[in-house]
């Protein structure tokens, strides 16, 4: 199956490498793990996306647990279509125009690069859809926040779709004895948006 959303979906991943590659620089390839393990599975596959994902804490918007909202963001009834975590879910987050949904913050490994989510529009088709990351790095008891835009998805998404893969490269602070985490803002853009995300998956396999 085609992927149509990735078309739709324009990142600025290389705005967030090199800002974060600045923070604890190493040798190409350097990898630590330091973040429990993920159970992971292959929910793309019918997109034509073999990679293995595992679901962010509250990813699958069924609760608000873990979620910051504001601009008359909130969870809805409906769930994508695919049911790609769960048959028995019934829910998604929805976001009007000027509406934010903050989600949970984890711990991420360097070799943590993907994410990727469902999504659509029924509003507006001049409206965006704004992905950010904000990434909190601790080393030697200092630590540096920071908000990255990954990119947006363009409102002529109107149905539901799967994401383009949105890549983040995250320092390994972990080799000085850091911890990394990271946490995901969606925020619709312009007016008669709204949109509707689900099922918020990210790729702990660098390079799989």
């Amino acid at each position: 199956m085609m992927n149509s959303a990735a078309r739709l979906f324009i990142p600025v991943a290389s705005v967030v490498a090199t800002f974060l590659l600045v923070l604890a620089p190493v040798e190409a390839g350097a990898s630590v793990s330091t973040c429990e393990a993920r159970v992971v599975s292959q929910p793309f596959l019918s997109w034509s996306d073999p990679r293995h994902y595992f679901l962010m804490p509250g990813g699958d918007l069924e609760s608000s647990a873990g979620w910051t909202f504001s601009g008359g963001a909130r969870l809805v009834d409906g769930n994508e279509p695919f049911y790609l975590h769960s048959l028995d879910d019934r829910r998604s987050l929805f976001l009007p125009s000027g509406g934010s949904a903050r989600s949970a913050s984890m711990c991420v490994d360097s070799d943590e690069p993907t994410m990727r989510f469902f999504v659509r529009n029924t509003g507006s088709p001049l409206s965006l859809l704004a992905v950010e990351a904000r990434v909190r790095s601790t080393v030697l008891g200092v630590t540096a926040t920071t908000s990255l835009p990954l990119g947006v998805v363009l409102g002529t998404q109107q149905a539901w779709q799967p994401s383009l893969s949105v890549m983040f490269k995250l320092s390994v602070n972990q080799v000085l004895g850091g911890t990394t985490t990271v946490d995901f803002r969606f925020t619709a853009l312009g007016p008669g948006g709204k949109w509707q995300v689900d099922d918020v998956y990210v790729d702990p396999f660098k390079d799989r």
